[in-house]
């Protein structure tokens, strides 16, 4: 990288975080009007039009406004607060500034000015509309003041039609450019609020695209999708994968007895309770109905067995809120794809894996082909013969 020198200087400077940067780079930028500000002192100083030691003053102020803003940012103490780059008051305390270097600059006052509308105009892009107006106001305000000081406090060399000429041109022009940056901050702030709206809806239309509603499992298309990749990498690559058929055992009745929002309740608590018990590359879809299809990459028999177990064990004794005395169990077929395998034929050999485990009692996992591991309970993890 060119000029990777540099890279130290500037994590320094700006620190490494992204966000950290961003707020430091803003606070950078008002360093401009600073030396611009520091530059008309230092020469108004140099002509005679100032005394140097009111020119040094005004010049260690602005400093110190400057360094004690990116300090306070810098260090991170101002994240606290909803704008962490203190815009409006740093803003306030530079446009205090330069209504103070206006009353010591003689001839050079209308360069303040300028100073003022860069304050405002540097604002704008990061305070809400009201603020922004507040900004030019209070502006308006000051300058105000500074004009009836000066007429009432040296009449000889700023007469008052003098400061009128000041505060009509220069007040108008503040009040106006703070107008428009309230329209400004105004279309930021509505296109800010309406792209959140858009990503939101993205996020939804992706959601509903992908998930199951109402449990929060893959949906049956989107899983299809993901387990027939699955498939084809475990044939490549030679790894092991299984896929296991849940149904929860007679959920009608649950619905019959309950309610269809009880059996919400269930398929929602089993759902979320599943997926918080698999690993991160397990995926669980609501395959139709009670019924859910698991996705366990990288998983041989014995594990995916053992995977299913915790979920039954863990089923069997989960309370369901409201409904303190419902219990509910489930019942699995699990199968290991063979060379040449399709997916459809994999899930089939799964299901029938599923219904022998009904027909065996309920509340039970079984393997839809190879031996149950020696330390599985022959009541709940079984082979299904061919």
């Amino acid at each position: 990288m060119k000029h990777h020198w540099l890279i130290p200087w500037r994590n320094a400077l700006m620190g490494k975080d992204p966000v950290m940067r961003r707020h430091v780079f803003f606070v950078l930028l008002t360093l401009i009007p600073y030396v611009v500000t520091a530059s008309v002192i230092t020469q108004s100083a140099h002509l005679g039009l100032m005394r140097h030691d009111t020119a040094l003053q005004l010049n260690l102020m602005s400093a110190a406004i400057f360094t004690g803003m990116f300090v306070l940012v810098r260090s991170g103490w101002s994240r606290r607060f909803h704008d962490p780059v203190l815009t409006f008051p740093h803003a306030l305390l530079g446009l205090c500034g330069c209504v103070l270097a206006y009353t010591q600059l003689g001839d050079h006052r209308g360069n303040v000015m300028i100073l003022m509308a860069q304050t405002i105009v540097l604002s704008m892009f990061r305070l809400q509309p009201v603020q922004v107006l507040q900004l030019g106001l209070f502006n308006t305000a000051l300058l105000a003041c500074a004009v009836v000081g000066l007429s009432l406090s040296d009449p000889v060399h700023y007469p008052f039609s003098l400061g009128l000429a000041h505060f009509l041109v220069g007040g108008s022009t503040l009040l106006t450019l703070s107008l428009i940056g309230k329209w400004v901050s105004d279309i930021r702030v509505r296109i800010a609020r309406q792209a959140k709206e858009l990503s939101e809806a993205v996020h939804t239309v992706q959601q509903m695209a992908t998930t199951d509603m109402l449990t929060g499992a893959l949906n049956r298309r989107v899983m299809a999708d993901l387990a027939e990749a699955e498939l084809r990498l475990s044939e490549r690559s030679g790894t092991a994968m299984c896929v296991a058929l849940i149904d929860l055992d007679h959920f009608k009745h649950v619905n019959d007895q309950h309610g269809h929002h009880v059996g919400d309740v269930v398929l929602r608590t089993f759902a979320q309770s599943a997926q918080a018990q698999l690993r991160r590359v397990d995926k669980l879809a609501r395959w139709g109905g009670e019924e859910f299809l698991l996705m366990l990459p990288h998983a041989n028999e014995q594990d995916s067995l053992a995977a299913l177990e915790r979920l039954r064990q863990a089923l069997e004794t989960q309370a369901f809120e409201g409904h303190g005395q419902l219990r509910v169990t489930l019942s699995a077929g699990i199968a290991r794809p063979t060379p040449g395998e399709s997916l459809e034929h994999l899930i089939e050999r799964a299901d029938m894996a599923l219904y022998a485990a009904k027909r065996q009692g309920r509340n039970r996992c079984l393997l839809a082909d190879g031996a149950p591991p020696p330390s599985q309970p022959q009541t709940t993890s079984e082979q299904v013969l061919p």
